[in-house]
């Protein structure tokens, strides 16, 4: 700030203020969407051996063996442990995003808490400034007030509308009322409910009034980006389990006399991703063979050849098709977010610097000001000195005792 006539007053410009807030929250958003996503992309790494893509392949590569030696107990074996490793990765890959899902509410919760600290001091600052309404302005709480409002962006986007009072008003998304003069209204979160709602003082749903800040962020990953992954994931493991356990239920083991083929993967359908495993399947039960040739490979093929034909179920994708598919956009939306990261930080840079260009105070200027300052005071006293002179000439001239 500088010192003038008027006296002491805050150089922050509002509407440079306004920018960082703006970008200062949009970079909140998509760092958190970062974060969230860089936790689960591991589990959609179709690079990995021991992942859902590499437990893929190695079943239709041990199905591939037994296709060539289709009584052979090892060959069998093989496909009930490559069955077991591509369950466990499906198993991994949603523990992973219920994990995710965990540390998403807690955030949420977390945030909201810290909104509500904020607009408390908010609203403190209010009462003061309408308490000191017509004086002075007051550097040190139009900086606190800045920082606050700063710091409120990282969580949720707002506007806020000032008052002749000296007061602010801070309305989230531009419409719910956080702080009005001095009085706070609280806002409250709930994710108990598979997804996150958030609600404001009057028991109103207004998640969809919150795009930007932290609290935007997680919102976009609780309610969109890991549900979507979920389904899709719970598609294709139920996909899997319903097209190999159908085509084994067309071929014949090798019993005496053989049966139809057993099931080999079994799921619960409202979660088939967490719970998808192995039945209690012995080698002898696969059916290798098709009951117009008992003993034989004739099944085995139409095993092996499944990882190149269309499921109905997953839209007309291969299994390999519609797991790439759903890795891709696991990946993309990461991508996309780190893109959007990186420009925000260059925009906050570029706020944060017009502002700082906007408060700062000119040298010169301030030199120049002191200087006329000076000239002024130097006539000043000069003037009172002539008033002086010419008060000892006039009493002088005045006969004694008048």
């Amino acid at each position: 700030g500088c010192v003038a006539c008027s006296g002491t007053h805050s150089s922050s410009d509002e509407h440079t203020e306004f920018n960082v807030q703006i970008q200062q929250s949009a970079l909140s958003a998509s760092t958190f969407v970062v974060s969230h996503l860089s936790a689960i992309e591991p589990y959609f790494d179709i690079q990995s051996t021991t992942g859902i893509s590499g437990s893929l392949n190695s079943l239709f590569s041990a199905f591939s063996q037994l296709s060539i030696s289709p009584n052979d107990n090892q060959a069998r074996q093989s496909v009930i442990s490559a069955a077991q490793g591509l369950a466990r990765a499906f198993n991994a890959a949603d523990s992973g995003l219920s994990d995710a899902t965990t540390a998403t509410d807690n955030d949420v919760q977390n945030t909201v808490a810290d909104i509500n600290a904020l607009v408390a001091d908010i609203q403190a600052i209010n009462l003061e400034r309408r308490k000191n309404a017509g004086t002075t302005t007051d550097a040190g709480l139009d900086a606190r007030l800045y920082n606050d409002l700063e710091t409120l962006s990282q969580y949720t986007d707002f506007t806020t509308v000032p008052s002749q009072d000296g007061t602010i008003s801070v309305f989230l998304g531009g419409q719910t009322p956080l702080v009005v003069g001095t009085t706070q209204y609280t806002v409250q979160a709930n994710v108990s409910g598979g997804q996150i709602q958030i609600f404001d003082s009057s028991g109103n749903d207004i998640t969809s009034r919150v795009s930007g800040g932290q609290l935007g962020g997680l919102i976009q990953v609780g309610n969109t980006l890991l549900p979507g992954y979920r389904a899709q994931l719970n598609q294709l493991a139920q996909g899997i389990a319903d097209t190999i356990n159908t085509q084994l239920n067309s071929g014949v083991d090798q019993g005496t006399p053989p049966a139809a083929g057993a099931n080999l993967f079994t799921y619960n359908p409202t979660a088939a991703a967490k719970t998808l495993s192995v039945t209690n399947i012995t080698p002898d039960q696969i059916a290798a063979a098709s009951s117009a040739s008992p003993g034989g490979n004739d099944n085995a093929i139409a095993l092996s050849s499944l990882q190149n034909a269309t499921v109905p179920t997953l839209g007309n994708f291969t299994l390999t098709q519609f797991y790439g598919n759903l890795a891709s956009t696991v990946g993309r939306d990461l991508s996309n977010a780190q893109n959007d990261q990186t420009t925000q930080q260059q925009l906050l840079a570029q706020a944060q610097s017009l502002r700082a260009d906007a408060s700062a105070v000119s040298l010169n200027e301030e030199a120049a000001r002191l200087v006329d300052l000076q000239n002024a005071y130097e006539a000043t006293s000069k003037l009172i000195s002539i008033i002086n002179e010419m008060t000892q000439v006039l009493l002088g001239i005045l006969p004694t005792g008048y």
